[in-house]
Formats: C-alpha cells, sequence, structure tokens
C-alpha cells in the first residue's frame, strides 16, 4: 500500500478584522479538531497574509477517495471551530431556557 501524500491551501477573511493572534487562535483550534477526529495534519501558515496549508498522509492508492475524506475532515474541523460555509446560514440562539426534569 502506498502513502498518498496531500496537502491543502486556503485564504481566509474575517468580518471584523481579526487580529494575527486571533487568527493563530483559530488555527489552533482547528487543529485541535482535526486532532480528535483522527486526522494528523502538519500546518504551516502566513499569519499577516491569512494564509494556511494542511498537509497529511494517507494509506492507499486512490488518490480521490484520499483527497475526499480530507476535505470532509478538514470541513468538519472549520465548522467546529467556528468557521461556517459561505451560503450557509449562520443560526445564533435568540432566547435560552433552562429547567430541570423529573426522573421516570
Amino acid at each position: 500500500m502506498n502513502d498518498i501524500r496531500l496537502a491543502v491551501e486556503m485564504t481566509f477573511g474575517s468580518t471584523p478584522h481579526g487580529t494575527d493572534d486571533q487568527f493563530e487562535e483559530f488555527l489552533d483550534a482547528v487543529q485541535e479538531h482535526l486532532e480528535s477526529i483522527g486526522r494528523e495534519v502538519q500546518l504551516s501558515a502566513a499569519l499577516a497574509e491569512r494564509t494556511t496549508e494542511f498537509a497529511t498522509s494517507a494509506n492507499g492508492t486512490d488518490v480521490n477517495m484520499a483527497m475526499a475524506y480530507l476535505l470532509m475532515d478538514l470541513r468538519t474541523a472549520l465548522h467546529a471551530a467556528g468557521c461556517n460555509t459561505a451560503s450557509w446560514p449562520t443560526f445564533e440562539p435568540t432566547s435560552q431556557v433552562v429547567r430541570t426534569l423529573q426522573g421516570a
């Protein structure tokens, strides 16, 4: 079985414009989420330019499937870290109720 090496390069924007420290914290959260779902990545970033590269390797011979799984894991981690997908609605709570429940 071969080792397939893949890298995804991404550029980010933010509204309002975030600081370099905030962007670094965001990337740390993305990496933590990737690790929590079992995806090991090497991350490199240019903070001022807001560019990042996520590199990983996968066992197998099917490059297309390896790419699909990487993109799926990356999207999951980005969403968990608070990055949304363009055109997807952003849901924010408008009210909250906490109550105790009685045992059955």
